[in-house]
């Protein structure tokens, strides 16, 4: 969220909250909680996100609370008034002020993102372990805004603009540079131009969507980007932004594994029909092969030469002489024997080539057309219609790179992590297991400073990470199953397996690691 949307957030709540007061605050998931507000004359939800890319606040239909499978907060808060909603002048926060003088933060922005109640200048109880209770709280920044104290000529547009007003909305900055022509401004017309569309921008909001799917603020006749979408208020722009980000993300993550099968799937069978294609190079060789016996056999009475060629006579019209390599320990006879295998051999593989070559080109086109079609697919809940339709022909390509046996038969746990194959040392020599099973480019995991499980995602061959909720995810599992597991927010060392290396000698399970990650996690039981 952008400082200007919590402008009229701001309006908005004040409007609907004061006199009211906080019946319950609950979190149904990670990353999100929600108030539900009683005034004299509504009831309210207000809903929060510290999710990192999609940190929002705004109101939505009331609803009442889950009554299981969640987790309150800032019960001192129950029943007390709300005598106020405020936000400093130039940095993201937002303040609910009670009765009893405290106030309960909310921190728009960092991947630190909060909620806690403060009162008599100290925290008294939070939303997400970032901050300590019993702390001061953090003051917002207080910025110079349209008054740059250092040279910037040389910086780019977007970061010239963000200099003289570091709360610019800046998704929009690349339109309103291509279409005022901005990168040709001076410093002082910059700052002229950023004043003034700001200036306008507090005055009054036109909050739309944009047909490049962007959403804003600025009317049209500052941003002429055609409206796709017209929003009643600002709280239902943020509204709008935040539930089709997460169907974004949602379908994002539950595409990723299946797209990367996909294509690691078409890659193998482009390779395996690279090689299948020059298969009547191995008929050349069985030919070859085929005359060398001949050859051979017709100087079989010269017996064990115990050399590792022999030049004989050409029997097929070529070079007076021929070259043959040899096998030492066998005879001329033995040698020419293992010629006429070896031609039969590469006959019957050139053979079975042109019988599988049809066979994978019809797997590869059958690959690449599941592969565009799940990438055409933009609505989550027409990909999840379109998986359960072609359930039989993706399910060769939802392992990924796992072990095909149960779990039983394994030195270690094995689950699924948003479509990650994932494997959990069960003890010390299962640890060590699993690092020797594991590929180089699987991404190893390990509680920092502490005893516990080895945790690896198997990746196949995929030198790329997985997305970031899969490794925080997995790294929870890995604080969980360690001696870290009491903690309310624990390191996590994240890598690729082929920085971890095991020492000989060393005990079961130690291993060194040579380059790594620390990702801080709260433990979570698989």
């Amino acid at each position: 969220m952008n400082y200007y949307e919590l402008i009229y957030l701001n309006k908005t709540l004040k409007n609907k909250f004061i006199g009211g007061h906080i019946e319950q605050a609950v979190s149904p998931y990670k990353n999100y909680i929600e108030f539900f507000i009683k005034t004299k004359t509504d009831s309210y939800r207000l809903c929060y996100s510290s999710a990192p890319g999609n940190i929002t606040l705004y109101v939505d239909n009331y609803r009442g609370a889950k009554k299981s499978n969640t987790i309150d907060f800032f019960e001192g808060l129950y029943g007390k008034e709300i005598t106020g909603v405020s936000i400093p002048e130039t940095d993201r926060w937002l303040y609910l002020h009670f009765e009893d003088d405290s106030t309960l933060y909310f921190r728009m922005f960092s991947n630190r993102a909060n909620v806690f109640w403060v009162k008599e200048n100290e925290i008294k109880s939070v939303f997400k372990e970032y901050d300590e209770i019993g702390e001061e709280p953090p003051s917002p920044q207080k910025l110079n805004v349209y008054k740059v104290e250092e040279d910037i000529s040389r910086k780019s547009t977007k970061n010239k603009i963000v200099a003289i007003n570091a709360m610019f909305p800046r998704q929009n900055i690349p339109e309103l540079t291509e279409h005022y022509g901005l990168d040709d401004y001076s410093v002082d017309e910059l700052q002229d131009w950023v004043k003034e569309v700001c200036q306008q921008l507090e005055e009054e909001p036109h909050p739309r969507l944009l047909e490049n799917g962007e959403v804003t603020l600025f009317s049209e006749e500052i941003l002429p980007v055609e409206t796709e979408k017209e929003f009643e208020n600002v709280n239902h722009l943020i509204l709008y932004r935040y539930k089709t980000y997460s169907r974004n993300q949602r379908l994002k993550q539950r595409k990723s594994s299946l797209l990367k099968s996909l294509k690691r799937k078409i890659k193998r069978l482009e390779s395996g029909l690279k090689n299948l294609y020059q298969a009547d190079k191995g008929l050349e060789r069985a030919e070859k092969y085929e005359q060398w016996g001949h050859m051979l056999m017709a100087n079989a009475h010269l017996g064990d030469i115990n050399a590792e060629e022999i030049e004989v006579d050409d029997l097929y019209g070529g070079e007076e002489k021929v070259t043959i390599p040899l096998e030492r320990d066998l005879d001329i006879a033995g040698n020419a024997q293992r010629y006429y295998k070896k031609s039969s051999g590469a006959e019957r593989s050139y053979e079975e080539a042109m019988k599988r070559i049809p066979e994978m080109e019809a797997e590869k086109e059958k690959a690449e057309k599941l592969l565009e079609e799940a990438e055409s697919i933009t609505n989550l809940w027409e990909f999840q219609d379109w998986e359960d339709e072609f359930e039989d022909e993706l399910a060769p390509f939802r392992d990924q790179g796992g072990s095909s046996k149960n779990e039983d038969s394994l030195p270690f746990h094995t689950l699924k992590v948003q479509g990650y194959s994932v494997w959990i040392g069960k003890n010390a020599k299962s640890n060590d297991e699993l690092v020797q099973k594991a590929h180089k480019e699987d991404v190893w995991m390990h509680a920092r400073g502490v005893p516990g499980s080895h945790l690896v995602i198997r990746m196949g061959n995929e030198k790329d990470m997985p997305p970031k909720s899969v490794l925080l995810e997995a790294a929870s599992y890995a604080a969980f199953n360690s001696k870290a597991k009491g903690m309310k927010l624990a390191p996590v060392i994240i890598t690729k397996k082929k920085y971890v290396r095991k020492p000989k000698g060393s005990a079961p399970g130690a291993v060194v690691v040579d380059k790594e990650e620390v990702e801080m996690v709260t433990p979570k039981k698989p």
